[in-house]
């Protein structure tokens, strides 16, 4: 079945898929470079990683364990979130969790995006619906982007600032934030009739309705958040808790506005910024890098595995029971 058939990318599109094949190899290359260079070829992450000692007392197991039981709040919340968006579809809980996972699972393979569509448009029963919700699915991705951008000008912010101290950016400070409305601003004044277009179709959604999508979205983020937390408070119990929330506010952006790709590669991103964002406030990464690590693994790989059981159910047609 060819689920990303919902999506007809055109061929000329960006997103074709052999220039996307392209950019993901570019991608990982990319970040497979900047890992080896700083965690293998500096030796001193591996090194990090052997002197993390945890040790498991009542406290550690039950802030792991915490940990994992979010792990279906997350989705629930998730699924939740694509019930109200698919509301003429009537989906039962069930529908939406199925097709919520099997979204996540087919986002390994599909590009652009169109795996988390594709697994929650065969949860709707009537066909000539299927396309129809597909904007609200985008709009609520949306959503869920602004929050995470929302938290993330936090850890932004620290990084300017760091940055700004250790290299010495302070006279361009405001030109590079008036560089950066401006460029903004040029978009969405040429995008304008598209914005316009993708809009139409969302406003048969009331108020109330977007208020529960925002309301499923922050809460999402914050369950995110406190995961991050708690591993960190296992593994990196040393370093700063302002740090720590701004390590994780900076993860979660860098890997929300990079182009939709694989979690395998969404986990190298992650690595990368947390790399990163501990290298420039001269702090371990060790720890911090083993918790995005099982962060990953919770909340992305094992909904992943979960959802290759899913296609068992699926036969052309006929919809997710």
């Amino acid at each position: 079945m060819q689920f990303n058939r919902y999506i007809a990318l055109p061929k000329s599109s960006l997103f074709n898929h052999k220039l996307f094949f392209a950019f993901r190899l570019i991608l990982f290359v990319a970040i497979a470079i900047y890992l080896w260079q700083s965690v293998v070829a500096n030796q001193k992450i591996l090194l990090g990683l052997e002197e993390v000692n945890v040790s498991w007392g009542p406290f550690e197991l039950v802030l792991m364990l915490f940990t994992i039981l979010f792990l279906p709040l997350n989705w629930l919340l998730e699924a939740l979130k694509w019930k109200v968006l698919a509301r003429e579809a009537n989906l039962s809980i069930r529908q939406s969790i199925k097709g919520v996972v099997l979204g996540l699972t087919l986002d390994n393979v599909l590009p652009a995006g169109t795996g988390a569509i594709s697994g929650r448009v065969v949860t709707i029963p009537d066909k000539n619906s299927r396309v129809k919700v597909i904007p609200g699915i985008l709009a609520g991705q949306i959503i869920q982007s602004v929050v995470t951008f929302m938290f993330g000008l936090y850890g932004f912010w620290l990084v300017w600032t760091k940055a700004s101290t250790l290299l010495h950016w302070q006279p361009i400070h405001s030109l590079s934030l008036l560089g950066i409305l401006l460029v903004v601003s040029l978009s969405l004044f040429f995008w304008r009739a598209k914005v316009v277009e993708f809009l139409k179709p969302l406003r048969s959604y009331s108020f109330h309705s977007w208020g529960k999508v925002f309301t499923f979205s922050l809460s999402r983020y914050l369950v995110f958040l406190i995961q991050f937390v708690l591993l960190s408070t296992i593994f990196a119990p040393e370093i700063n808790s302002n740090l720590i929330l701004g390590c994780a506010t900076w993860v979660f952006v860098a890997r929300t506005f990079m182009p939709k790709i694989s979690n395998l590669e969404r986990l190298g991103i992650r690595a990368m910024a947390v790399v990163f964002f501990m290298d420039l406030f001269s702090q371990p990464a060790s720890g911090v890098l083993l918790a995005v690590v099982i962060l990953w693994f919770v909340n992305l790989a094992i909904p992943s595995l979960i959802g290759l059981t899913f296609f068992k159910d699926i036969k052309e047609g006929v919809q997710l029971k």
